[in-house]
Order: structure tokens, then sequence, then C-alpha cells
């Protein structure tokens, strides 16, 4: 399967989101929902449903009001590495949660 890669670095086609919506597998979609879904967030299977967050038609519930998914749409830019001011603070928590986001935005970065 070909990188999906997010706005902010994320792999997005490595996701079990992005994976169970391809397979268009009901089952795994709600197990996704289910394993996602904690005490301060709950996602029903419909929320779960992605083509990547570059996507105009399904996105995560959650990516659809990311800071910097509306911050590279509103700049038209591929993702965060085609910006002028790399790497903002909207960009530290994904940093945070998952390293090679930085890394893969960095090798962009390096070919532009």
């Amino acid at each position: 399967m070909e990188e999906i890669i997010a706005y902010c670095g994320l792999n997005c086609s490595a996701y079990p989101a992005y994976i169970a919506t391809q397979k268009d597998d009901y089952e795994e979609i709600k197990k996704v929902a289910e394993q996602w879904s904690n005490e301060s967030m709950s996602f029903k299977p419909e929320d779960i449903y992605c083509d990547g967050c570059n996507s105009d038609e399904r996105v995560f519930s959650w990516c659809k009001d990311c800071p910097t998914r509306n911050c590279c749409r509103e700049h038209q830019l591929e993702n965060c590495a085609y910006c002028t001011d790399y790497f903002c603070d909207n960009l530290k928590k994904t940093f945070g949660m998952d390293p090679t986001a930085k890394e893969r935005l960095d090798d962009i970065r390096k070919n532009l």
C-alpha cells in the first residue's frame, strides 16, 4: 500500500481507521471506534471512516477539527513540510505522539 502522508507527517495509510475504511470492513471499523474511545472521547463507527486527512470526502472525525489540517488547507499546502513556519506549535503534540512524523516532514523538506 502506498504511503499517504498527513499534513502533520503521520502516515495515514498505517492507521487502523484508514485500513478498515479501505477494506470497507464495518466490524473492523466498529472495533477501532471501541478501541479509540475512552473516558474523555467516545467514537461511533461513523466517526472512524477515513480516506486520509488530505481527503475532501471521508475523514476521521477528530481530524476534521485538527488545527494542523485546517492550517494546511487554509494555506493550500500539501503538508507542513512546505510551510515557511515549519515547525510550529501545532506540530509539537503530533511529534510527541509519533516522532516518525517529524522525520517524514524533515525528509520532505530536504527535497524541496
